[in-house]
């Protein structure tokens, strides 16, 4: 059975409560701590699959668990299937993959490698199954990355990592299987025409990252691709990590983060595909908890870590100082927000809001409410009631609709000859509320002097009113 050790914010005492190989435990903290392992790495990536894929999947994407290379690229192929990435034995279809298959009810199942990497038995293990095998491969590792981003068909981005280690793949897989853009493995030089023919025809994408320093990847790809950013260039693999998650933080939601250790691939790679459902990243631990690390926590606000394999990947300890040291929202009654829009305006409302938190330091945050759209065809106010996203502050949205102008009458004076004429700033208009309102206008003239007498008409404009101000100006 799967396993999953679960802390809560329930109650100061913990309470352990053992059932059907799901551990809970309950202590008193404001981020919610998931933990998903099994007794070998083929039964974590079940367990993450179970909590990412409750009932079914027409998807699954399988990989070998013991073969980084090919695996690396498979994040943002799971994604635009929404399959779950399960793992595999050259020659084995584990048991506990096999029951994920059969739980789920999978029809088509894509195996990324060639035979060498997953053998030609196994496939016909699953199609025994009744279940259609899509074989994805290349000559090498970098030809199967080709080939798997053939598969995701026209994408406007594109990253390209090293494929002589996981570190870089593995920490842009979430991000690129948020974004459908795929990974290209290449050596740190002396690219294949392969990949070379490949990247020439991404020239003219609209973003080419390039994951990575010169250690990963020489400075011989720009002569290939001009145009790209390198990104993530430290030296250590925490602080190209970290790194990577900042260079896309705009597009990231942090209220749940994704912790696997830095030893090795295979849980944070099953785990992509279910991170780029919430758009959250994956964050490396090591042995110890490194600086950068403990910055990135100790600045964001996170509602939810999910820890990604056993204690003897991430161990207890550390779970215990991650989860203490994410920045909590302020308890303050203030977080109640005006927006004031015209009637019949498109208004949606806002994505974020600033907030103050445990450190006094103010950070924008996503915010989840209670409707999505809102009708604005009714003059008034309105109240919007919502979340910051991943926690239980809630916060409150006044809604200003404006009523329009909808009739002003023409406006006739008289002065006498040689005097000057001031223009009024306002007019009295009726509005779509029903109400007579004073209403700003701008004329063609402030003021005006007129010798000669006759008769003259001017035209002034209202906002949202839909005709021109009409004054009759008699000079005698």
């Amino acid at each position: 059975m799967n396993k999953i050790q679960k802390l809560s914010s329930i109650i100061m005492a913990a309470v352990l409560t053992v059932g059907l190989g799901i551990n809970r435990v309950y202590a008193s903290s404001t981020v919610n701590v998931d933990r998903y392992y099994g007794d070998d790495r083929y039964e974590t990536a079940s367990s993450i699959c179970e909590n990412g894929w409750k009932t079914s999947s027409q998807y699954a994407v399988l990989v070998n668990g013991q073969n980084f290379p090919d695996a690396l690229c498979a994040g943002p192929l799971a994604k635009k299937y929404d399959a779950p990435i399960l793992l595999v034995k050259k020659n084995e279809l584990t048991p506990y993959t096999s029951m994920e298959l059969s739980r789920l009810n999978v029809k088509n199942v894509f195996l990324i490698g060639g035979k060498g990497v997953i053998s030609q038995s196994l496939e016909d293990a699953i199609e025994s199954k009744g279940i259609k095998v899509t074989r994805i491969s290349g000559d090498t590792r970098y030809d199967t990355s080709i080939e798997v981003a053939k598969k995701l068909g026209s994408t406007k981005q594109i990253a390209v990592v090293t494929g002589e280690n996981f570190y870089d793949g593995v920490s842009i897989s979430p991000i690129a299987a948020m974004k459908e853009m795929p990974i290209i493995l290449v050596p740190k030089k002396n690219f294949s025409e392969n990949t070379v023919k490949f990247l020439e025809g991404k020239k003219k994408s609209d973003a080419i990252y390039v994951v990575g320093g010169e250690d990963e990847i020489s400075d011989d790809i720009f002569e290939i691709l001009p145009d790209a950013k390198r990104i993530a260039d430290d030296t250590d693999v925490f602080s190209r990590n970290i790194d990577i998650i900042n260079e896309f933080k705009t597009e990231l939601n942090t209220a749940t983060v994704y912790v696997a250790t830095d030893r090795e691939f295979s849980d944070s790679l099953a785990a992509s595909p279910i991170a780029a459902k919430t758009n959250s990243p994956i964050v490396f631990v090591g042995d110890y908890i490194h600086d950068v690390t403990s910055n990135f926590f100790s600045s964001e606000i996170i509602a939810n870590i999910k820890i990604l394999g056993g204690s003897g990947a991430i161990s207890y300890e550390n779970e215990s100082y991650l989860k203490n040291i994410p920045l909590a929202v302020s308890d303050d009654s203030s977080y109640v927000f005006t927006d004031t829009i015209w009637q019949n305006d498109t208004y949606t409302p806002r994505t974020t809001v600033v907030v103050n938190t445990s450190a006094g330091i103010k950070k924008d945050v996503n915010v989840t409410w209670n409707i999505s759209k809102v009708k604005t065809s009714n003059p008034g106010k309105y109240t919007l009631y919502g979340k910051i996203t991943g926690t239980d502050q809630e916060i409150t949205a006044c809604l200003i609709i404006k009523p329009i102008p909808t009739e002003i009458e023409d406006i006739e004076k008289e002065i006498s000859s040689g005097r000057q004429y001031t223009f009024p700033s306002t007019v009295s208009a009726k509005m779509s509320d029903g109400s007579t309102k004073s209403v700003d206008v701008k004329w063609e003239y402030s003021q005006q002097t007129i010798k000669d007498p006759g008769v003259y008409t001017f035209y002034g404009t209202v906002e949202r009113y839909k005709k021109k101000v009409k004054l009759t100006l008699t000079v005698y």
